[in-house]
């Protein structure tokens, strides 16, 4: 049985049509189908009764099994979502809020501002999310691999959590790795980095240019960039962090892309990963096949005016072992 999955927008903004919900679709993008099944998203201002009565509904109502809730969880005073979600719940499950703060806090230390709350009510878990799209969906890959099982024990279908499984196939091999660490209690090691920005270009030898999103194919690499294909070189990558080191040293504009880097990441030392190496990026899996490259004809432009560049030394290329749409702000994971 698919785990039935409600998503509430919480924002007045939202509410009133001021502001598109970009965080409630980008949650939905990251439920497997095979396992959740998305019956209902809606929108609710930040109004504390509301989102009671709502909350009371679908769990009382016996046809949800999961509501994920995203906004309200900050400082502000119209924040109720936390506070919304305790009343009506009848069991706290603080661990996967503690999870979702100590993965976010390898990120950005604004983690421990976050009031968000996990509970149960009756046969329905509940669990708040932040409201921009970037801080949710990296909260919820911290603990999505955990809840498969939770709600499987809670619904009666299996056992106690006493022994650490995680069940398959009801998670995919990303998942498989931040519930390898949220069983050890170190989620944070599981969340090496994050990715800045995704670039492509139809042409080999030419600059790329940032774009919102891209597809890797498996064994293929990037639909319409021109390095996919059939070989070792399917998809670079570069950390920010070696750019940062450039950008001081010329006045020149080194935007995404510009080093002909399919990827930007930050928080991963990725010219230190040996080769074979697997990193779950978004919903992708990556293989690394090789540390750097030689430049051709005279090197890059940033080659030409700087006298040096990064990538031939710290970046690194990867193949495709499982597709998925990749986007700035996804988690990295060193499987």
């Amino acid at each position: 049985m698919k785990i039935r999955t409600y998503i509430i927008t919480v924002s007045d903004k939202g509410a009133r049509g001021e502001r598109e919900d970009v965080t409630g679709p980008k949650l939905k993008d990251m439920l497997v189908q095979d396992v959740y099944e998305v019956v209902g998203h809606e929108i609710l201002p930040d109004e504390y009764r509301l989102i009671v009565d709502k909350l009371c509904e679908l769990a009382d109502g016996g046809d949800v099994d999961l509501i994920l809730t995203n906004g309200g969880t900050g400082f502000s005073p119209r924040d109720v979502t936390p506070e919304a979600t305790l009343e009506v719940v009848d069991r706290r499950v603080p661990g996967i809020p503690e999870a979702m703060r100590q993965a976010s806090l390898v990120i950005t230390p604004m983690a421990v501002l976050s009031r968000s709350e996990a509970g149960i009510r009756k046969r329905t878990l509940i669990v708040n999310l932040p409201g921009s799209p970037k801080a949710a969906t990296e909260n919820l890959a911290a603990v999505i691999a955990a809840l498969p099982h939770g709600i499987e024990v809670m619904r009666g279908e299996v056992g106690d959590c006493a022994e650490p499984v995680v069940n398959e196939p009801v998670v995919n091999e990303v998942a498989n790795a931040v519930a390898e660490a949220a069983l050890t209690a170190d989620v944070a090691a599981a969340i090496k980095g994050v990715v800045v920005a995704v670039n492509v270009s139809e042409r080999k030898g030419t600059t790329k240019k940032e774009v919102e999103s891209i597809l890797l194919r498996p064994d293929w690499g990037i639909e319409g960039d021109a390095h996919a294909g059939n070989w070792h070189r399917q998809v670079s990558l570069l950390a920010e962090e070696s750019i940062d080191i450039m950008r001081a040293q010329t006045d020149m504009d080194l935007e995404n892309g510009i080093f002909a880097e399919n990827i930007n990441t930050r928080g991963i030392d990725l010219k230190s990963l040996p080769i074979g190496t697997r990193l779950a990026v978004g919903s992708a899996i990556l293989e690394v096949t090789q540390i750097g490259k030689e430049c051709h004809d005279g090197g890059c432009a940033v080659m030409r005016a700087v006298g040096h560049c990064i990538m031939p030394r710290e970046g690194i290329f990867a193949k495709t072992i499982q597709g998925g749409t990749v986007r700035a702000g996804d988690p990295i994971h060193i499987i």
